[in-house]
Parts: C-alpha cells; structure tokens; sequence
C-alpha cells in the first residue's frame, strides 16, 4: 500500500527502468512511484526525481517506509508514542488527531524566531518529528530507524578545458529543469521579478508551454508610498519586469500593489489552524496575499519560482575569497577582493572589505572582538539585538551553539558554506510545502532540481565570483534570454519594502496582541514583552525599523502561535 503526494520529473527514465507497459506513460506519478517501490524498496527513493513524499505499507513484513525527495520541497511530518504512531504533510493534520498535544519545543521555538540554525528533524513541537529531505525511515516492530540517501556534498570538481563549456552545460541542465516542471493542469502562473532566478524560469518556460503564454505575478510596493532605492536595493520590480516581458513577449505580467489590508495581516489564527507553524516572514505573505488569493481564483494549480537559485545557478560566490586563503593564494585573494570592493557599490573603505572578505575569518576571535567593539557590534549584540528573544532565556536555551555555528561560516570555503547554507533552506523548505494549506496551490522551483544542484555543487568557485562580479554563473547563463539591465544588475529586490508603512494600518491590532501576551505563561518566559512594549509606543516616523518589523512584529506574531498553544482559543482580528 503507497501513499503519495508530490510530482516525478524523471517519469520516462523510471518507466523505462521497469520495463512498464507503453500504457504507463499516461498513468499517475503515484502509480509509478508504487512500481518503482515495488521493485527497489528503500532503494527507489533515490531513483526518482521530483517533488515527493510517501509512505509505503508492506504486509509482508509488517513494517511501514517514509521518505522524501532528496532536496525536501514536500514535508512528512509523524508522531511516535505509547505505541501509536502517525504521519501526515501537515503538522495541523496530527494535532487534530486524539492523544497528540502542543507541547512545544522551547529549543526549535527559540531558535527559529532568531533565524539560528534547527535541527533538521525539528519542529516547533516536542511530540511531532519531520523526516529529513533525502531520507528514509523504516518502522518495524516499533523501532523506526532513518537513513540519507542523498546528501549535498561535493564529491569531485568538474573540470572542462574552457569556461564556455561550463556555460553551455550549465544552460541545458536548466533549460531541462525548467521543461520537466511543466505538466500542468490548468493555467500557468509565474513569479517574476527583476533578479535572475525567476526572471529565468519564467523566460525559458514560456518558449515550452502550449501557446507560448505565460501569466507572470510580480508585487509591488503600495499605491500611496515613496521609497528611495538604496546602493544595494532596489524597491520597485515593475521596470525591470517590464523589461523583460518587452523582450519575451508571450509572457503576461500581472503587477499587484501591496493590498491596503490583507486577511494574513491580523488573521494569525487561521493561518495556525490551517498549517500548525508560525511563519517567519508573516509580513511578506500578506503583502504577496492578493496576488496569491488571484492566482487560486484563476483556477491555477501551480506557481512557478526560482527561490533556490540563491545556493545553485546563482550563487553569489561567498566564501571564494577564504577558499583562495586555505588555498595559500594570497595575492588572487587581495585583487579579487579589491576587484568586489570597487564594484560592490556600497561606500565602505576598500581597506575595511578586504579585512572582512579575506582576513578577518582567519584573525584570533580576541582580534575580532575588539574590532566588532570598535565597530559598535560587541557579538553579543551582533546575534541578539534583533531577536525578540528574553534576555534570561538566552543563557538556558542552547542558542549560542547555533550563533557559533552560524558563525563558523564566515571561514568556511565557496563549496562548504554553499552546502551549510543549502542545508539550512532545506530546514525551511517546509514551509513551501504549506503554502497549499493557504493558497491552494503547490510551488514548483526548477532551481531546486537535484541534477541542477549536483552540477552546480562541483564547479570551480571561480564560475560564480571572478573579477569583482558576483553571481557570475546565472549571468552569463541567462545573458542569451534576459536584458542587460537585467543581467548586470547588481541591486537586490526588497520584498515589502513598506512593512513599516503596513504595520502603522494594524497598529491597533498589534497593541490587543501585545496586550493579550500578558495571560501567555509562554510568551512572559521566551519573549522580550518590555522591549517589545517600548517598540510599540515609540513609532518611528522613518520608512523603515528593522527593529520593529523582527522584533515587535515577527514576535508578536510568534507569541500568538504562544498562546494559540497554551489556549487554541480564538481571538478576534
């Protein structure tokens, strides 16, 4: 017996594999999974390609197999108790079944609100475990033993005679990434946006669906805000989108101003009941909430993305810079970072880029303290000053192991932290799979293609960082699809650059929250109330506070899933 949810790209390969009859071309993904399970057992996981979780059933031995897709874009989520065991994609799903509590997991809980790395089995409850993408798990006789059969290694360099080559493989892997996400029911949806990933996706899967057409969706800041583009951002998409559908024009832009208000704006509640987490970026849902909610009125089933281009195609080429240093490659190291510093846009002194691209990793930790003090950035400070975390519960959650974690990745190798970060989304991919529980729609990334990544993971560091240009791989790759305004564009999108602006419309709603944390046992021992409080009353007139969107606005939202916990009663929005 299978249980399947998810979507195969490799069906061909599969079907020839098994030797299936020629009516198994027209046959579900479940129905191949369930031959392919068949013949290879705990093996077949790894043979498939695709989104993908399931459960198998053997009678014969009496034992039950979990596994997911090697890159996690689908959650499993079960339970293990007193003998009772039970699985689901959906942490609401098994709260809602008798004998499961709320109990939470204080560690997980901490940890996520202060964007430090979890465990990859982790969620925000004691009693619930997720099964690590790339994994298997098998239940016999009550004993549930888990391995990987992928993992995001480098396991050799490739190494062809010219740069082109690389360009040219690079391309074609895409390119079949992106046609193997298309089998689609009903209409088409695209994110787009000015950067390269989704811009990508969005030009090369055009040229593959029927009609050459595709609806792209693009969020934009709201009507009635000005905001200035910065060194590094830039706040508008609509004139590099514009640009691009000019150029491909099958592609129909749908551009959605941040709403005045949406339901994810104040309706926590349901969002807790419909996925059982709280989300990290709450503010950003709601912004992109209508243009969402359209796409589901449309009747579209899937939403294109490129959102794991960032650690694949292109990656930035962090860490070149310290991997030039093992390597003894002084003086490459300093003219590169001179070539970044000159061409990074941002007014820093030359002198102080190159300290921190290629000698402060390796400076004894007293040499970096003192100059993060001089700096007016103690590392206390550094980690936890944007954190609504409780001052007291800092020293008794084990959150400085996760703080030297992430900080033991300033001097680690392009290779090594490419893979540290990868593994890390991987933790946070889940919330891509519950985006069906809000929307109704599932999201597809062809950046996320286990055959993509495995390529990208064994180029020479040099593709993605050479001469001061950053993401140099995506660039070149997408330079025969995409304008050079877009291309050579080194700003960053800002997703919702008007959050202050939305949360001065909720103002009200966000003081009744705060005000109802005070009956929250939870809330009073993990979360900062006071300074939380002293946020609230003191509003910027500013743009834009950093410290009020993560610390009173993430928390807030994160101290209503407290007390949802602790009451599961409603409140009003």
């Amino acid at each position: 017996m299978l249980v399947f949810d998810g979507y195969l790209i490799n069906r061909i390969e599969l079907i020839d594999a098994l030797a299936l009859p020629r009516e198994a071309h027209g046959w579900a993904d479940s129905a191949i999974a369930f031959e392919a399970m068949a013949r290879w057992g705990a093996r077949g996981p790894e043979r498939m390609l695709g989104d993908f979780a399931l459960v198998v059933w053997n009678v014969a031995d009496r034992s039950l197999l979990l596994a997911r897709d090697a890159v996690g874009q689908r959650p499993l989520y079960y339970h293990q108790k007193d003998g009772l065991f039970a699985f689901a994609t959906n942490p609401a799903a098994l709260l809602a079944v008798p004998g499961i509590d709320r109990e939470l997991d204080e560690e997980h809980f901490v940890a996520l609100l202060s964007d430090l790395p979890v465990a990859d089995n982790g969620t925000p409850y004691k009693h619930l475990r997720l099964l690590p993408a790339g994994s298997v798990a098998i239940l016999r006789s009550g004993q549930l033993k888990q391995h990987f059969y992928w993992t995001p290694e480098q396991r050799t360099e490739l190494r062809l005679p010219r740069e082109e080559e690389y360009v040219e493989a690079a391309r074609e892997l895409f390119e079949r990434a992106v046609k193997d996400c298309l089998r689609i029911e009903g209409p088409a949806f695209s994110s787009l946006t000015g950067g390269l990933d989704s811009s990508a996706v969005s030009v090369t899967a055009v040229k593959h669906l029927p009609g050459n057409s595709l609806t792209t969706i693009t969020c934009l800041p709201a009507a009635n805000t000005e905001l200035l583009d910065s060194n590094q951002h830039y706040m508008s998409e609509r004139r590099y989108v514009e640009s691009i559908c000019e150029q491909t024009p099958g592609l129909q832009p749908l551009f959605f101003n941040g709403p005045v208000q949406h339901r994810w704006d104040t309706d926590w509640l349901q969002m807790f009941q419909l996925t059982g987490v709280p989300w990290r970026n709450v503010m950003n849902l709601a912004w992109m909430g209508s243009a969402r909610d359209h796409i589901r009125r449309q009747g579209g089933r899937v939403l294109l993305t490129g959102a794991l281009g960032n650690v694949t195609l292109s990656w930035d080429g962090q860490g070149t810079l310290t991997g030039l240093m093992r390597d003894g490659r002084w003086l490459k190291a300093f003219q590169e970072s001179l070539a970044q510093a000159r061409t990074s846009g941002q007014n820093a002194a030359i002198a102080r880029q190159i300290w921190r691209s290629t000698l402060a990793p390796f400076a004894p930790e007293i040499i970096q303290q003192s100059i993060a003090k001089l700096q007016a950035r103690s590392s206390a400070s550094e980690w936890g000053h944007l954190y609504p975390i409780d001052p007291m519960i800092k020293a008794r959650i084990r959150t400085e192991e996760g703080a030297k974690r992430r900080k033991q990745m300033a001097s680690m190798a392009s290779w090594q932290l490419r893979q540290a970060w990868f593994r890390e989304r991987q933790s946070a991919l889940q919330a891509t799979g519950l985006v069906r529980a809000l929307h109704g729609f599932e999201v597809r990334d062809p950046m996320a293609d286990r055959r993509l990544l495995e390529f990208c993971f064994s180029l020479p560091d040099s593709l993605y960082l050479q001469g001061g240009v950053t993401r140099l791989l995506a660039r070149r790759v997408t330079a025969d699809r995409l304008p050079g305004e877009v291309v050579n564009n080194r700003k960053r999108g800002m997703q919702c650059p008007e959050y202050l602006h939305r949360m001065s419309m909720v103002r009200p709603f966000l003081g009744e929250r705060l005000e109802e944390l005070e009956a929250s046992p939870l809330a009073q021992r993990l979360l900062d109330l006071k300074r939380m409080k002293a946020l609230l009353s003191n509003w910027p007139n500013r743009p834009a506070s950093p410290e009020h969107l993560i610390v009173l606005h993430r928390g807030l939202h994160f101290g209503a899933f407290l007390r949802w916990i602790e009451t599961g009663r409603q409140f009003q929005g």
